[in-house]
């Protein structure tokens, strides 16, 4: 099948030179991939993957002798990358697979286009264009980009065992160019339940990264429920995922206008999961700021609920950040199986801007001014003073709380006497 096509990429003048010095006697270099997917539907990228004939360490001569710089990512599998101001080119022999183990593969360098296309996963990624713009097209990707149907190369199954990560990409891919009319009928969605408790044997930074890609799509509630329906969800969330809460935030996210945020997306799926548990989740790999994040929003000090007031937000907001406690309030939003208005979690909402963060007027200094030496017994005194000072709703003032300063101060001398 061929085509012809503008992509932007084509006018970059390091892609030009790249292309035109590997193809400089024969035609032994072509876009594969996501730039070419991507470009097929109009959306830009940054990524530039390039199958060549060419083995290696001929690239890196070749690139190299012409004064770009060559990084070795993984030249002994065949790729070596190329970093420009516009574009990051990933430079990949064409190979065909001696042995996978669903991990990692072991590979032999090709000069058949057709075997290159038959290792990849799914026909819209094994699409090939040319430098002058042909397109070859072994598998109908084009026609199936079209179509919105993400389809192996193949067997499923034996694309699947090549590479376990491929049951949370195709997934991924569904969420991004596919549709939401998968069925568990469907031979890859049966592929895919098949070989779930595969995924346990990938290390948790794939799992993590390729799980929140899906997270992060406009979407995803339809391939979330997929996942959970064959049991993949039960394997990432240690069985106690569900769906019906991340389907109402997702809601609440899109009638609102409101920015997607992943880790919300995340605790929605596993609502009713022990504060420790879901940052220790095995399967993923969180960095300290989310498992932070993580440990706030399920932590049942700071419940929320639709009659909050005024002074109640005070006080939460004098232990976290106002944007901590508005992803409380949407996450409660979420969770909530009462019978409240969206105007009355909106109204709470719209307080939070409107409200002045107390600041606690004593400092250590004021004790100072009473006699005390510095020493443990500051601290203890201003935290209880400090705890009196929230009981009233932060209404004592300064000299108000000095005289309990001294209170406390004179009760704790005498005891030590």
């Amino acid at each position: 099948m061929t085509n012809k096509i503008k992509y932007n990429f084509l006018q970059d003048k390091t892609c030009k030179k790249i292309l035109s010095l590997l193809n400089k006697k024969a035609d032994t270099a072509r876009f594969v991939g996501g730039c070419v997917r991507d470009s097929l539907i109009g959306v830009e990228t940054n990524d530039i993957d390039i199958a060549t004939k060419l083995e290696p360490n001929d690239v890196v001569d070749i690139l190299t002798s012409a004064s770009i710089k060559v990084i070795p990512t993984g030249i002994d599998h065949g790729t070596v990358s190329v970093f420009s101001k516009n574009f990051n080119f990933e430079i990949t022999t064409l190979r065909s697979d001696i042995s996978t183990d669903g991990r990692h593969a072991e590979v032999m360098f090709s000069e058949s286009w057709e075997k290159d296309s038959l290792r990849r996963d799914f026909t819209i990624n094994s699409i090939y264009l040319k430098q002058n713009g042909d397109i070859y097209d072994p598998h109908n990707g084009i026609q199936h980009l079209k179509e919105r149907k993400i389809i192996f190369i193949g067997d499923p199954n034996e694309r699947l065992n090549e590479d376990y990560l491929r049951i949370l990409r195709f997934f991924r891919f569904n969420t991004f160019y596919g549709n939401d009319n998968l069925k568990l009928s469907d031979n890859s969605i049966k592929a895919c339940a098949k070989n779930k408790n595969k995924i346990k044997k990938l290390s948790p930074e794939r799992i993590h990264n390729e799980f929140f890609k899906i997270l992060n799509s406009a979407n995803p509630y339809f391939v979330i429920n997929i996942m959970k329906k064959i049991g993949i969800l039960d394997i990432l969330f240690e069985k106690k995922a569900e769906t019906k809460f991340f389907k109402k935030l997702l809601s609440i996210e899109k009638k609102n206008s409101m920015t997607m945020d992943q880790i919300l997306r995340f605790v929605s799926i596993a609502p009713n999961t022990k504060k420790s548990h879901l940052s220790d989740l095995k399967m993923f790999n969180f960095s300290k700021k989310d498992k932070k994040k993580l440990l706030l929003l399920t932590n049942q000090e700071f419940k929320i609920h639709n009659k909050l007031e005024k002074n109640a937000i005070k006080r939460i907001l004098y232990s976290i950040d106002k944007q901590s406690l508005v992803d409380l309030i949407i996450l409660s939003w979420a969770l909530s199986t009462n019978k409240i208005t969206d105007a009355d979690w909106i109204s709470i909402l719209s307080q939070i801007s409107k409200i002045k963060v107390p600041i606690f007027p004593l400092k250590a200094i004021d004790l100072l001014n009473f006699g005390l030496e510095e020493g443990p017994i500051i601290g203890e005194i201003i935290r209880e003073i400090e705890k009196d000072w929230i009981n009233s709703n932060f209404k004592l003032n300064k000299e108000e709380l000095l005289v309990k300063s001294k209170a406390i101060i004179c009760n704790k001398t005498n005891n030590i006497s």
